[in-house]
């Protein structure tokens, strides 16, 4: 990362094109792309780290972050000294993998950022079922080398893999069965085990809940069907160093080397639309400011033409006058998430599960792996809801050697009357236990913590939004989808933005057109940048 960012002191004066409020990922995304477009970009968070709600924390930081939500929610909860080493590890608020073929992976290669970044192969996929872990096979060799499964049943696997990896939308399978409960048309048409079924639901198609529905669950599956084998054998890669929010400051890297000024630790106090007839602007011009922002402790207002804010740093009179950007893949045919129940454990000792001893398939124990737990699968658990538990140790460089990190997540529908303590301690206290060393739980747990993630609700954009003015909503929490969701949402924000601000095409000092989302790289950009780090 950059030893030194440009401040706005190092700016010639207070105007820019464009200002950015957040750090998030979705954010950083959209300045590195407007800056490097040819756009003046600022770019400001109140906090005094990148990444905003998505970012990378030593355990330090976290221990201030969690003092600090304590204040404004009570069921915030923590267990545990920071142990020796805090500044070595590099904990993410947003957990996620990354699919290897799809709209994130292709800004990451196309803008040139891959290479502020390392990057690993997920491990091992594992859906914990009637008190056991079964490895989920991930390709067709892994289906033909189980033992779980029976000759016929792979046979079905194998058919139904062909049908939601080719063009199903006007299948016959499919027709007139678009709705139903994933797990329903896997039983129904392909004639799966219902152990199967949950299996592919769950761990492959990642579904949160029991309802979600066949099409849009195949269209994800297709995705990561494609992505296996792009870079080995997992659909997904694991970001080093906590992920998303390190990534998110590759992206506030990109743009800072194209001229974007950096302002973190600062509150933006108030933000004023200008009157372009007002006697501040005697004569109308086109490029006339449309926004004030009065920062802390800043002696001077910044303007822009266009300010892109995330919806949580956006004062509520403005929300409903600003143009909420939206992804568009989805969640459509997923309940809508209200909240997201968190754990994150710091281990002491290896976080490896034990290998399912009746797969001769199952390959070598990874420090990386995703462990889910399917509605109804734990006593004491989730009817309702799917459990995601993400495992990170030494080999992501996000723990020291001999440490790992747990991060547990529960999608919740709607408004819980439970904390999230309540809801996920019984998954911590299975994980633990399945550990190979299961009889030292007690000593395993150094440090954790429980919150509630509320999922701010967007309010529909209106006809009178204000131009020049747009609103990001978080990033997903979707385990497999949310890094993509980002991409798309950043992608429809810079399009928009460039409309607010040009009205036409037209072409940086570079000639590359600054409607284009990632102008081509230069010569010594693409032999820096093209290949991924591992």
């Amino acid at each position: 990362m950059p030893e030194s960012i440009p401040s706005i002191t190092a700016a010639m004066d207070n105007h820019f094109d464009v200002i950015v409020l957040g750090t998030g990922l979705t954010e950083s995304i959209t300045a590195a792309a407007l800056s490097k477009a040819g756009f003046k970009v600022a770019h400001i968070d109140p906090n005094p780290y990148y990444g905003a709600d998505e970012a990378s924390l030593s355990l330090d930081e976290l221990m201030q972050w969690v003092d600090h939500h304590k204040e404004d929610n009570h069921s915030v909860t923590h267990y545990g000294e920071v142990p020796p080493h805090a500044r070595q590890y590099s904990v993410s608020l947003a957990p996620s993998v990354i699919p290897s073929i799809g709209p994130f992976i292709s800004s990451l290669i196309a803008s040139g950022v891959s290479r502020y970044g390392s990057f690993k192969l997920l491990g091992r996929v594992v859906i914990y079922d009637s008190g056991i872990l079964k490895d989920v096979p991930q390709s067709k060799d892994d289906i033909f080398q189980s033992k779980a499964m029976s000759l016929l049943e792979k046979r079905r696997v194998t058919r139904f893999l062909m049908f939601a990896a080719g063009e199903f939308e006007n299948s016959k399978e499919l027709h007139g069965q678009e709705d139903l409960p994933l797990l329903d048309f896997l039983q129904r048409i392909f004639l799966l085990s219902e152990a199967t079924a949950r299996a592919i639901t769950y761990a492959l198609g990642y579904c949160c809940f029991i309802s979600e529905t066949t099409l849009p669950t195949l269209h994800r599956i297709r995705t990561y069907l494609k992505a296996s084998g792009r870079y080995g054998p997992s659909a997904f890669l694991v970001g080093y160093y906590g992920g998303s929010g390190e990534i998110a400051q590759g992206f506030c890297r990109a743009a800072a080397v194209r001229g974007g000024v950096y302002i973190l630790g600062r509150s933006v106090t108030r933000i004023s639309p200008v009157d372009p007839a007002g006697p501040e602007y005697p004569v109308l011009k086109s490029d006339l400011p449309r926004f004030a922002v009065e920062v802390d402790d800043f002696p001077d207002r910044l303007h822009c033409r266009c300010l892109i804010s995330s919806t949580t740093l956006l004062p509520g009179h403005l929300r409903t006058l600003a143009d909420v950007i939206r992804p568009s893949i989805s969640s459509c045919g997923s309940p809508r998430l209200f909240a997201m129940a968190r754990c994150i454990a710091i281990v002491d000792g290896p976080i490896t599960l034990p290998l399912d001893t009746k797969d001769s398939g199952t390959s070598d124990a990874s420090d990386s792996s995703i462990l889910v737990f399917p509605p109804g699968s734990l006593n004491g658990g989730s009817a309702i809801s799917a459990v995601h538990v993400m495992a990170a140790g030494p080999g992501t460089m996000s723990a020291p050697s001999g440490k790992g990190i747990l991060y547990i997540s529960m999608p919740l529908p709607t408004n819980s009357i439970h904390s999230a303590e309540v809801l996920l301690r019984p998954y911590l206290t299975a994980v633990l236990l399945l550990f190979r060393a299961e009889q030292q739980q007690q000593k395993t747990l150094i440090w954790s913590t429980f919150y509630m993630q509320e999922l701010a609700s967007c309010t529909a954009s209106t006809s009178d939004s204000l131009v020049g003015l747009l609103a990001v909503p978080l990033l997903s929490p979707h385990t497999t989808q949310g890094v993509d969701e980002a991409a798309i949402v950043a992608e429809a924000t810079f399009r928009k933005a460039v409309s607010s601000l040009n009205g036409e095409i037209k072409e940086t000092n570079q000639g590359c057109e600054q409607n284009v989302f990632w102008p081509l790289l230069t010569e010594m950009e693409e032999g820096e940048g093209n290949d991924m780090q591992w």
